[in-house]
């Protein structure tokens, strides 16, 4: 993923809504997002927003959904607090250093320039990964946050009512929708046919955030899954191996 430069004040406001994404893990890889108070793809929420680049329109949206589930994240208007660590994206609890109190940590030299303590063993050359088809190394899905798990549920019913209960013609018809619905270009990835329907991954990370959406045409619309991919920018959301889903119902 592309690193991209937007105004001040959007990534602020991003930045704002998207630390809460660490409260309260749950694994979606086996099942199809609940929607509850998602928000329709009509209303003031969900419809396609402001002019101007692609980007900053989908960070405003991200906003507003974000906000949406977790009306009190910091930065938000009606909220002072500061975040606590474990609150942040890939916190990962304290670390316990490997040394005792008033010794030197391994590898940081003294004021004499000398290292007096040895660095530990490198570890073990890591196994050679396997390539797909595409020559890219697979990865598995990661677990949604709490507020990612509502983010994608809200996506996710803006998406299946924009397309109503009309079958999707091809892959091009979905990106032309998906992009309409304020969802970049360069976000929206194609993946290959599921029994013949189209089908589309869209990139929903923002600063260390983990959700992306699952597209996949029907007969009667689409069926859209939230899923979670690794936050690195190294990582495509076309790379993440999920567990398998249900093939979707053609009649």
């Amino acid at each position: 993923m592309r690193s991209i430069s937007f105004p001040k004040s959007v990534l602020a406001a991003a930045l704002g809504c998207m630390v809460l994404s660490g409260c309260g893990a749950r694994n979606a890889a086996t099942e199809q997002l609940p929607v509850g108070s998602a928000v329709s793809a009509t209303t003031a929420l969900g419809a396609p927003t402001i002019d101007g680049d692609p980007e900053t329109r989908f960070l405003a949206l991200m906003t507003r959904v974000t906000q949406n589930c977790a009306p009190d994240a910091p930065g938000v208007s009606g909220s002072d607090g500061v975040p606590r660590p474990e609150d942040l994206p890939g916190y990962e609890g304290e670390v316990t250093p490997g040394y005792g109190p008033g010794e030197t940590p391994p590898g940081v030299p003294n004021a004499q320039g000398d290292i007096p303590v040895p660095l530990e063993d490198p570890a073990p050359p890591a196994p050679t990964p396997t390539l797909d088809s595409t020559g890219r190394t697979p990865v598995d899905e990661v677990p949604l946050t709490g507020v990612e798990e509502c983010s994608g549920g809200e996506h996710a019913q803006r998406v299946g009512e924009a397309f109503g209960n009309t079958e999707t013609a091809g892959y091009q018809v979905m990106q032309t929708k998906l992009a309409g619905l304020d969802y970049p270009a360069a976000r929206i990835h194609r993946m290959p046919d599921r029994a013949g329907a189209p089908r589309a991954r869209l990139d929903l990370r923002v600063m260390g955030s983990h959700l992306a959406l699952e597209v996949t045409g029907t007969t009667n619309g689409v069926l859209v899954e939230a899923f979670g991919a690794p936050e690195t920018e190294d990582v495509k959301v076309t790379d993440v191996r999920r567990v398998p889903q249900p093939e979707p119902r053609t009649s």
